[in-house]
């Protein structure tokens, strides 16, 4: 089998392997694409802890079951399914109580076990039993599905923040996960406004993506636009989704009294700790919800929103052979994509 094999910071390979064997209580995926997430490339530009020496990057996978081993009963050959990231113990105080994303041991495909930037993935029993798999939707292209994973944590965190039809929502961050939000406030009715520092993912927000507003922060103040577009009351919520913690001390003043505030994406670690005005917080009595990862249900609950056409996917892929893996990081941090994804098996299994 072919697969890429990340070996630290700037330095991949992609390599030709003897292709796994399935043992009792294991399976084995033919992966018919696999997307590239903004954690892959910030492994690969500065480098790992976690992945060691030798790993296979890649969580967002999508494939056909090829074998099972002795034992496994919920799959079979021929089983179009997809992955999700995340991989818990089923047993810690946060799995006990079902905050599975939560886990004190969680693994991530593709970080802390082999991933599916490969043409054969093999699911161990831990995979098996505690990552999130499902079933891909007849009539819903794999590569589709493999964007299934980071639409997951876009639909947990709207349902933290219990976003309703018809509400103001300001999305400050225009990437690849803004995006998405926006694609998904739109598909509930919400009123969007978009923020960023860019006047070109300014602009694919607004032309391509149906933003309602866009407001440009490095010209004009985005919280007196903000007002000025909501009666001078602010957003209903506010879902940070850059990693700046400008943006972050920002989001309090384009929020109304009571409003949501949604703090999506983390920080570098030299600039995690912000400053904020805690009196409007506590006068204006706003909600901070952190919002990571997702329970697996949203992973199925992704795959019926993609299947039901209410995102665009095809509007945000761009699809890579293994080849050209490389490309596709340099790509994403060139900001020239907003969905990269890996095609194996020369796309055969589309």
């Amino acid at each position: 089998m072919k697969a890429v094999v990340f070996h630290g910071k700037e330095r991949l390979s992609v390599e030709t392997l003897p292709a796994p064997e399935c043992a009792p209580g294991e399976a084995l995926l033919r992966v018919a694409a696999c997307g590239i997430c903004g954690g892959d490339a910030r492994s690969f530009f500065q480098g790992d802890k976690f992945t060691g020496e030798r790993r296979i990057p890649g969580h967002e996978a999508a494939g056909v079951i090829e074998a099972v081993g002795e034992g496994v009963a919920r799959w079979r050959p021929g089983d179009r399914v997809a992955l999700a990231a995340d991989v818990h113990c089923g047993d810690c105080f946060y799995c006990r109580r079902e905050l599975f994303n939560l886990c004190d041991s969680l693994a991530i495909l593709g970080k802390h076990m082999d991933g599916g930037l490969t043409d054969c993935m093999l699911l161990t029993r831990r995979i098996l039993e505690h990552g999130i798999i499902h079933p891909v939707p007849e009539g819903l292209p794999m590569l589709h599905a493999a964007i299934s994973e980071p639409l997951c944590s876009v639909l947990a965190s709207h349902d933290d923040l219990a976003i309703a039809a018809g509400e103001t929502v300001a999305v400050t961050g225009s990437g690849p996960m803004g995006i998405l939000h926006l694609e998904l406030l739109r598909a509930r009715g919400a009123r969007v406004i978009v923020i960023d520092l860019s006047a070109a993912r300014l602009a694919r927000a607004r032309d391509d993506f149906g933003a309602d507003l866009t407001i440009d922060a490095s010209r004009e103040d985005p919280a007196g636009a903000v007002k000025a577009a909501t009666g001078g009351v602010g957003a209903d919520c506010v879902i940070v989704a850059a990693p700046s913690a400008a943006a972050v001390a920002q989001s309090i003043q384009l929020v109304r009294k009571r409003g949501r505030i949604g703090l999506f994406g983390g920080l570098p670690a030299a600039e995690a700790s912000v400053a904020l005005d805690i009196n409007r917080v506590h006068y204006s009595e706003l909600r901070l919800v952190g919002n990571f990862s997702y329970h697996p249900r949203y992973h199925r609950q992704a795959l019926e929103v993609l299947a039901s056409g209410a995102i665009r996917a095809g509007k945000l892929i761009t699809t890579y052979a293994i080849e050209e893996t490389e490309k596709a990081l340099y790509d994403i941090r060139g900001g020239r994509v907003l969905k990269a994804v890996v095609i194996p098996n020369q796309g055969a299994l589309l």
